[in-house]
């Protein structure tokens, strides 16, 4: 069979694409004479033209004078070049192609993954995985000189002088083109170097003094067809500008069974060459790329050898060999673009599937002999990288200035890591000490500007765009770390925390005044522009501080009594904040604190150094076991104990600890202690050892003339967090027992007004619950002090521990009822009332109230219950003693109204079984 009964049975068998790149997109053959063509076809309206010209020349040449010249064209540019940028556009859109679907994984891949773990990619795959438009040729880059002129090709003639001529041509199916006065001119066959002197020497048979220029407009299409391994085999239609590489990666290249190495452009019949990817890739060559003719066939053969290299090579992947040749180990690595800066430079391993029966390991030396090992089809290369050891290196790491390791010498010690103290403080600590000494305001602005204008760029030192959404950002450089808001000012976009104000120490606190909102619109609910009413901040009272209420932002709950839900909720939640309340943190508050809240602390920027214990980390060299080496650290380095400063050995790793690493006795502790209210000289101060609380007060002055000792409020962190693990481990067991009640509920439930009553009740549980949660420990620790104590001599001697806080208030002057009362006050103090008293003065109880629960929340912190209060001998639970800043409870009875129902629903019984009676005797009766 002949190779055209070949390529016209390949024709009818494989796919037509038509692919716009550079040139027209139409296909061989599809042009069609002027006397037939569409009015909307370019070459139709260029066939028209050269008509109109040619009868347009034949009477100008009657009339003119030859002196004056001939106009062969007036045709105005502009339409075409707008036409031109048009066809661009479409071209440009047709070349944006998706990325190619992802190839499945070839066996050698998997075998190869499976024995290093990794999925190593094909080489020169990558590049195919698009098919970019930038390989293909355009109509802007000029065309070759070698280039030969065809049928569809459009020719731009441009003549001026004696003649003028601006018109294009399109060469015709038999490779001749129209030019008025001058004839038919076979052009197809002609190179584009040697076009402009022939056209020059033809129409110069006809005029004389005249110039001429000839330029490519758009340009033929060629069919070519992509046969074997390729990834989009089929018959495709390209530009006449396009070579044997912009085919192959214009239309996918090869698949993973094609050969990137021995790809074969056959014309008539005949090799033309055979182009190698590797040396286009590798080393940038591709001087056997030649172009396409009409016909052409591009042949992609399947994939050759094939060797995976893999480990500490510059490119990782699986190579293709050269057919019919020998390739050796260095050529494989030459392949892979050598080793990395890391790889061992003694051997690599080598594993090969022997006779192709069973997989074989071979190790093979990087020398001159084992370079020349030759490969075999499915050989695996890897390269191993050299062990992390450093030799003759030791170690230093922890609480230390410069971690990091250093060069071991004989004699080498721990004192040679450590030569003084100061290499003992870390970067941390001098980093934290300099912000520190950063500028910062003394007074906070809580009102924007009056003006529009004159508000500067950099506003109190926060650069425009970084002052968050809140508003007070722009005014204030005092900024909480880790929450995002202002120290001192209310909370506007907080979420749970709306209205709330933020403390130096990260805790939100409730504000009592009239509501933020309502200040921010200037008490209406017109919306402004988030700013304060400076008019209205008369209306701002003193805030209370966060331990007030535990941090909890529903502390100050909504005391008016709606619904029953609402109610049992905000009784919850004034319970809460009553179980944390004190009389010293609601007693100490001076004008000043009245008017502005603390914004200065003394706290450790960085743990201490433990100098008792530090750690040599040594390998033993025989058997490759751990062992430590501990050493006194202080002595070493403080005293110069040389029995402490140790000998060190090549891969020693020295930790040095901090008093945050390793939990030290509390008399080895840094403990700072605050001590607040009444006493001579408050402050913080740093616990000696062995100090207990009653003695650090008097190292501090004592207590002054006011002082309330009774109603000192003690507080620990340790003690906090215990508290509030200990109440979560509560509020779950309840959530639980709620939960499992709600259930047994709910199948219980007879009607649908049940369902719905038990629907609602779960709901309030759940609000009770919600609040629960979000109630906050104080971690106070009752003193239990005698109400009349004055002495200093009645503080117990505690042992004190780093962040114990100490706040000792003045003698208040009032007592305060709370709860389900008429009229919930704080009333003054006289010794001569007794409980029952203060609660005539709020009103008594209301109907709602729980009375024999109510308690007595005493300033020192203990709580006097009714339930445990005898009434004999005159000793009720009214007749009970209050002493100045205590404050009688008395909550709401939460189970009012389950009488009622127990009533109706016997009532309903009894009913139901009258009526049964009744029935029966009916019936027996008849």
């Amino acid at each position: 069979m002949c190779f055209g009964a070949i390529l016209a049975e390949a024709q009818q068998q494989l796919p037509v694409y038509s692919l716009g790149i550079g040139g027209s997109t139409q296909s061989s053959g599809s042009q069609s004479s002027s006397s037939d063509c569409s009015p909307s076809d370019p070459s139709c309206g260029t066939g028209n033209n050269q008509m109109m010209m040619q009868q347009g020349m034949q009477q100008g040449a009657n009339a003119a004078n030859t002196a004056r010249g001939i106009v062969l064209d007036t045709q105005q540019m502009g339409q075409q070049n707008n036409q031109q940028q048009l066809n661009l556009q479409q071209q440009a859109q047709g070349n944006q192609q998706n990325p190619l679907p992802l190839d499945p994984p070839t066996e050698f891949q998997q075998l190869v993954a499976n024995s290093t773990g990794k999925m190593l990619p094909i080489y020169g795959s990558q590049m195919f995985r698009t098919l970019p438009s930038t390989f293909a040729p355009v109509n802007q880059i000029p065309v070759t000189p070698d280039y030969v002129v065809g049928p569809n090709d459009e020719l731009l003639i441009q003549t001026w002088g004696q003649v003028t001529l601006n018109s294009r041509f399109v060469v015709d199916r038999s490779g001749a083109i129209y030019i008025p006065q001058l004839g038919t001119v076979h052009v197809a066959g002609m190179r584009f170097d040697q076009l402009q002197p022939f056209l020059k020497s033809q129409m110069g048979k006809n005029f004389r003094n005249f110039d001429l220029n000839v330029n490519m407009g758009h340009l033929r299409s060629i069919e070519v067809y992509i046969t074997g391994q390729a990834r989009k085999p089929g018959n495709w239609t390209l530009s006449s500008l396009s070579t044997l590489v912009t085919a192959v990666f214009a239309t996918g290249g090869p698949s993973p069974a094609g050969s990137m190495r021995d790809i074969q452009l056959r014309r008539g019949g005949k090799l033309i060459t055979e182009f190698d990817l590797y040396d286009l890739i590798l080393y940038g060559d591709k001087s056997k790329d030649v172009a396409l003719l009409p016909g052409d066939v591009i042949y992609i053969p399947p994939v050759g050898p094939q060797v995976a290299m893999a480990g500490s090579v510059k490119m990782p992947a699986i190579y293709e060999l050269k057919h019919g040749a020998s390739t050796t180990v260095g050529e494989a690595l030459d392949l892979a673009a050598g080793m990395t800066n890391v790889a061992s430079g003694d051997k690599l391993r080598l594993e090969r599937v022997d006779q192709r029966h069973l997989r074989s390991i071979i190790e093979v030396s990087l020398d001159a002999q084992g370079k020349s090992v030759a490969l075999q089809d499915g050989d695996l290369l890897e390269l191993v990288a050299i062990p992390s050891q450093f030799k003759d290196a030791v170690t230093l790491r922890g609480n230390v200035a410069n971690p990091g390791r250093y060069t071991w010498k004989p004699g080498m010690h721990v004192l040679d890591l450590l030569p003084n103290k100061e290499a003992l403080i870390t970067r941390d600590y001098w980093l934290k000490r300099s912000q520190m000494g950063q500028p910062t305001m003394s007074y906070v602005p809580t009102c924007l500007p009056t003006t529009p204008y004159g508000i500067p760029s950099l506003r109190y030192g926060i650069p425009v765009g970084e002052e968050s959404d809140d508003p007070y950002w722009k005014y204030s450089s005092m900024r909480s770390s880790g929450l995002g808001g202002l120290v001192g000012m209310p909370v506007i976009n907080g979420g749970p925390w709306q209205g709330q104000v933020l403390t130096g120490d990260g805790m939100y606190t409730y504000p009592q005044m009239t509501p933020f909102n309502q200040l921010m619109n200037g008490g209406d609910s017109q919306p402004t522009d988030g700013g304060l009413d400076c008019s209205r901040l008369q209306d701002m009272q003193s805030y209370i501080p966060a331990n007030t209420i535990g941090g909890n932002p529903q502390g100050a709950a909504n005391q008016q009594q709606g619904s029953q839900q609402n109610s049992q909720s905000s009784q919850q939640n004034n319970n809460a904040g009553l179980a944390n309340a004190s009389v010293g943190s609601t007693n100490t508050n001076n004008s000043a604190a009245a008017l502005f809240l603390p914004k200065n602390d003394v706290r450790m920027s960085e743990p201490d150094i433990d100098w008792a214990y530090a750690v040599i980390e040594r390998q033993n060299k025989e058997n490759l076991s751990t062992a430590l080496f501990p050493f006194n650290l202080g002595k070493a380095v403080l005293e110069g104990d040389a029995s402490q400063n140790l000998d060190l050995m090549p891969g020693d790793v020295v930790t040095i600890f901090s008093k945050a690493d390793i939990k030290v006795p509390q008399t080895q502790q840094t403990r700072f202690v605050r001590l607040e209210g009444e006493v001579v000289s408050s402050g913080i101060y740093s616990v000696r050892p062995g100090e207990t609380l009653r003695q650090l007060v008097q190292r501090a002055g004592g207590l002054t003339q006011d002082a309330y000792l009774y109603g000192a409020e003690f507080t620990r962190e340790s003690t906090r967090r215990v508290q509030q693990q200990r109440f979560n481990e509560y509020v779950d067991q309840i959530s639980l027992q709620v939960s499992t009640n709600a259930q047994n509920s709910a199948s219980r439930a007879i009607s649908s007004t049940d369902a719905t009553a038990l629907a609602a009740q779960q709901q309030t549980t759940q609000n009770i619950i919600s609040s629960l949660r979000r109630v906050r420990a104080t971690g106070r620790i009752v003193l239990e002090l005698a109400p009349g104590a004055t002495s200093l001599d009645t503080l117990p001697d505690l042992t004190l521990e780093d962040g114990d806080k100490l706040i000792i208030p003045k003698v208040p002057s009032t007592v305060s009822v709370d709860g389900a009362v008429y009229n919930q006050n704080s009333f003054l103090y006289d010794p001569h009332r007794r409980l029952g008293d203060y609660v005539h003065m709020a009103g008594g109880a209301n109907r709602d109230a729980d009375r024999n629960r109510a308690f007595v929340l005493r300033a020192g912190g203990d709580v006097v219950s009714r339930q445990y209060s005898s009434s004999l001998r005159g000793h009720g639970f009214d007749s009970v003693r209050l002493y100045p800043g205590d404050t009688v409870v008395i909550p709401l009875n939460l189970d009012k109204g389950k009488t009622m129902r127990m009533v109706v629903d016997l009532a309903q019984i009894v009913g139901q079984f009258g009526i049964a009676v009744a029935a029966m005797n009916t019936v027996l009766g008849n």
